[in-house]
């Protein structure tokens, strides 16, 4: 087959960039090309690929597995047949039991030598292409505990495998000795992990550094990616750093392996992360570590299970004109401040200087029923400001009370800043808060929001209690962070004396351990209960009525009482029926309104939100048909329900993503016409460290 015939099957052949090689279910030998930059897919009827499933792509081959005959083999991208390299037959292994591939050469050299590692299984298989007839199987005894097993992640370096291995939560890597595999044997070591979330978890080889790449999602595991956390090994001693730049190198992960290419090599920007999501999520995702922003590339066609195998290609010769280098230019810098809009700006303060007007009388001698006129017509920031202008005003009383109150977006940047940004929906305002005196916002995770107030976690450990607006911070007593975090919250101002600070954490399966911290306290209050319901829930544990209210998606409504400090457990009905098997992606938000709880639904990203509200009295859900008078703000951290303020905007459901490149206004939903403005959701941008925040109405 010459190359002119497969540049029509293989688009990745013929153009210089990645492409992302989805399976159909039907029929068995077409395939979908997915690119990530310009939204194409490509459907080719490959013939060669009839029944068979890609295992991986390295350096150009194709590891192939014949689901009738379990006949494996290499095949080179150019589809010739004479191109094929035999492996012994997988008949007997189970095709889901084995998780990714390395291979340590070229298929071609006799030293090349192929290794599977288990998926949810602690299992070795592998082989030598054209010497071994058979696979070699071993099985391993890690972990004493059952739950613990090969997550399936695997990477190849320097003739060491690196398997990640965990149970609930990915805690630790297994590092394989390549050359004791030769011998029959595994000999390996145990890496701790510097982190503990619940997520995805990928390991990445690029030059001579090996990187982990920690990704969290907005509902425990599933829907859209909320945090990106790197860390980078020092190979010499294994020792964990944790970066914020990934050597302005362009990660493709996902799938059945992960690959990095150079920024010229892949047509991309740097510092770049393309993640397809193949269990939980339904698209590819871009993360863009400079600007710390979060956008959908790609809208998967066949989301969700394994058979529905996700593969990445990747550019088997490097060749960049001078266009593309133009065009890279321009992607690179194309983050900053836009020069157009600068000028604008000092143009308008021109303006303003020039219709400067003295006045002779003082601000101070306004009279106060004026003041309380205009304050109805202000708006937080510019209320806040008034203090500022005389001496006189700042003894008004109840000054926020009477302005118009909503809640704000608040998120940061990676630009090793220790700014805070402040963005009004309404209005389309951003302003900033110089939080220097806590130190670099990368440092620090929004976690939970009330009565405008933040409860924030810097350097994965430190808890403090935060108003942004007024710089008042309360430190919290240190945690042990080694179990993962699964949920945080409190019910009220901490400036109250019932205050309660909850922190849910998972140290063992089906084990919970909740925290709790008062106002005056020196330290955590701690209770451990048996929870078997570990499944994903919306968001944080939410309190009203005096307990803190805990919602998984398929499970029951776990309730805790501070006071009695008990965990009781209810059986509800769920909102949506979700079948167990199935493969859209579930996305849920928990929040109180008016004492009553609410939840909204989205059973996949192309369905109508849906809303239900508790019958606490029942303990079942009942759907409502609108929000009345009422916005809503959803975020996985805090989602909020408020009474609107402007009739211009009635009914919307506003998201914590921004609707535009130059993040200029935030995307919504409107219940009346069931649409997303923008409805190309592959414009959505959705900062990583993001919340809504209102301020506190409190005298």
């Amino acid at each position: 087959m010459g190359i002119s015939e497969c540049d029509d099957l293989f688009p990745s052949i013929g153009s210089q960039q990645p492409w992302l090689m989805q399976s159909h279910r039907r029929p068995k030998y077409e395939r979908e090309f997915m690119n990530p930059y310009n939204h194409c897919i490509l459907n080719r009827k490959i013939p060669q690929l009839k029944w068979k499933l890609c295992l991986g792509c390295f350096e150009g081959w194709l590891l192939l597995v014949d689901e009738l005959t379990k006949e494996t083999f290499f095949l080179h991208r150019n589809l010739d047949l004479k191109l094929k390299v035999c492996l012994p037959s997988l008949r007997g292994e189970s095709l889901e039991d084995l998780g990714g591939c390395v291979v340590s050469s070229s298929p071609l050299s006799r030293s090349c030598m192929v290794t599977f590692v288990g998926r949810t299984k602690d299992i070795i298989v592998y082989c030598r292409p054209n010497i071994n007839a058979r696979w070699t199987k071993l099985s391993l005894s890690i972990d004493s505990e059952a739950h613990h097993r090969f997550t399936g992640q695997v990477v190849r370096y320097n003739g060491k495998i690196y398997a990640l291995h965990g149970g609930a939560v990915t805690n630790r890597i297994v590092v394989i000795h390549e050359d004791s595999l030769l011998m029959g044997d595994c000999t390996y070591i145990i890496l701790l992990m510097p982190i503990a979330i619940y997520g995805t978890h990928h390991l990445v080889v690029s030059s001579h550094h090996m990187f982990l790449v920690s990704v969290s999602n907005s509902n425990e595991g599933q829907g859209f990616p909320a945090s990106c956390i790197i860390h980078r090994v020092e190979l010499s001693d294994y020792t964990w750093k944790r970066v914020e730049s990934i050597g302005g190198c362009v990660f493709f992960l996902g799938g059945t392996q992960s690959s990095v290419l150079s920024p010229y090599q892949a047509g991309a920007q740097r510092d770049c992360i393309y993640i397809a999501n193949q269990y939980y999520g339904e698209g590819i995702y871009k993360i863009c570590m400079q600007d710390q922003i979060i956008s959908l590339s790609l809208l998967l066609k066949w989301p969700g299970r394994w058979r529905s195998q996700l593969c990445w290609l990747m550019p088997t010769r490097v060749y960049h004109s001078w266009t593309r280098k133009r065009e890279m230019y321009s992607l690179t810098h194309a983050i900053g401040t836009d020069k157009s809009d600068a000028t604008h700006v000092h143009e308008e303060e021109k303006k303003k200087e020039k219709c400067r007007v003295d006045i002779a009388r003082p601000w101070a001698d306004m009279p106060t029923e004026l003041m309380e006129l205009l304050l109805r017509r202000l708006y937080l920031m510019d209320c806040l400001c008034l203090t500022s202008v005389c001496k006189a005003w700042n003894s008004l009383s109840n000054l926020i009370q009477s302005s118009k109150v909503h809640p704000w977006f608040m998120y940061t940047t990676n630009d090793k800043s220790c700014l805070w940004r402040l963005f009004d929906p309404v209005y389309g305002k951003e302003y900033s808060i110089d939080m220097t005196w806590l130190g670099f916002s990368q440092d620090i995770s929004f976690q939970y929001s009330k009565d405008g107030w933040l409860l924030v976690l810097k350097e994965g450990k430190y808890f403090f209690l935060i108003n942004p607006l007024t710089r008042e911070c309360i430190d919290l007593p240190e945690k042990d962070h080694y179990y993962r975090f699964v949920g945080m919250s409190f019910s009220s101002s901490p400036t109250n004396s019932d205050c309660v600070v909850l922190v849910v954490s998972s140290y063992e399966r089906h084990f919970l351990e909740i925290s709790t911290w008062k106002p005056g306290e020196d330290e955590w209050s701690n209770m451990k209960f048996y929870y078997r319901f570990c499944c994903p829930v919306p968001g944080n544990p939410v309190f009203t009525g005096g307990k803190f209210y805990y919602y998984p998606f398929r499970g029951k409504l776990s309730v805790y009482d501070p006071n009695k400090r008990t965990l009781q457990t209810f059986k509800t009905k769920a909102p949506l029926e979700i079948d167990e098997n199935a493969t859209k992606i579930m996305q849920g938000y928990l929040m109180e309104s008016m004492g009553d709880l609410i939840t909204v639904f989205r059973e996949s990203p192309e369905d109508r939100l849906r809303i239900f509200q508790l019958d606490q009295q029942k303990m079942a859900w009942s759907e409502l048909d609108g929000l009345g008078d009422f916005n809503i703000f959803l975020n996985h951290r805090t989602s909020l329900a408020k009474p609107f303020l402007e009739k211009r905007c009635p009914n919307p459901i506003y998201l914590s993503q921004f609707a535009d490149e130059h993040c200029k206004s935030i995307a919504s939903y409107s219940l009346e016409t069931i649409k997303c403005q923008p409805a190309d959701r592959s414009a959505l941008k959705e900062p990583t460290n993001c919340i809504w925040i209102e301020h506190s109405r409190r005298a």
